[in-house]
């Protein structure tokens, strides 16, 4: 049972999670702004990582720091797909050489309310120091609200119209992410495409879509098969 305490932190501890890695000044800067503008858009890792074109978990290794590096071209990606047209407030310094790079130890406190981010630099003695925190809500413990299934049905709706007449050509998630939110009125997340593009490629009858996927240099997309 939570006390008092429990809740005004956010509920009783769940799970606590470790990563560490060396990182420069500018990857944790980019780590601190990209976290913040997701958590702000109230997207999931694996949003944001649809939303790219690429797997599930390309975010979600990057806040965990298993990709301690950040490129720009995957940078100028993740700024497309948060709705950002271009970099600025986004600290960039830091000139990159091993000399500049340091211990860091994310921890991830998975509460049953909400989830929190701590980062901190470890020095040569050990010691942590906190860079920054941030708060998410926990999606296992806030249910998507009933408006959700009117949007499923809004954009089943609106692909289904797009395959049968206007998929010509292989799409990105982002597309078609964007063309969804420009047909209706409703407020779309990306949750509800990605569900969607899932029944879709599930489908046995035909047209049904084939999923691509990501290589080097290439994103995921979507393309319409006919038999």
């Amino acid at each position: 049972m939570e006390n008092q305490d429990d809740n005004m932190l956010g509920g009783k501890v769940l799970r606590t999670y470790h990563y560490k890695a060396k990182m420069s000044r500018t990857d944790v800067n980019i780590l601190y702004s990209m976290m913040l503008l997701r958590i702000s858009k109230g997207y999931l890792p694996e949003e944001t990582s649809f939303l790219m074109g690429m797997g599930n978990d390309a975010i979600g290794n990057f806040e965990k720091l298993a990709r301690k590096r950040m490129s720009m071209g995957m940078l100028m990606d993740i700024l497309a797909a948060l709705g950002k047209k271009s970099v600025s407030g986004f600290i960039l310094f830091g000139s990159g050489r091993k000399a500049d790079d340091f211990l860091c130890h994310m921890v991830r406190t998975k509460r049953t309310k909400i989830i929190e981010h701590t980062l901190y630099i470890v020095d040569d003695a050990g010691t942590e120091r906190l860079v920054f925190k941030l708060f998410e809500l926990n999606p296992s413990y806030f249910q998507f609200p009933n408006s959700d299934e009117h949007r499923l049905k809004e954009t089943r709706e609106i692909l289904d119209v797009e395959l049968n007449d206007n998929w010509f050509s292989p799409k990105t998630p982002l597309e078609i992410y964007q063309h969804c939110c420009l047909l209706t009125d409703q407020e779309i997340e990306p949750r509800n495409v990605m569900k969607v593009l899932e029944e879709m490629t599930s489908r046995r009858s035909y047209p049904k879509l084939l999923r691509n996927k990501a290589n080097e240099g290439r994103k995921i997309t979507y393309e319409k098969i006919d038999k």
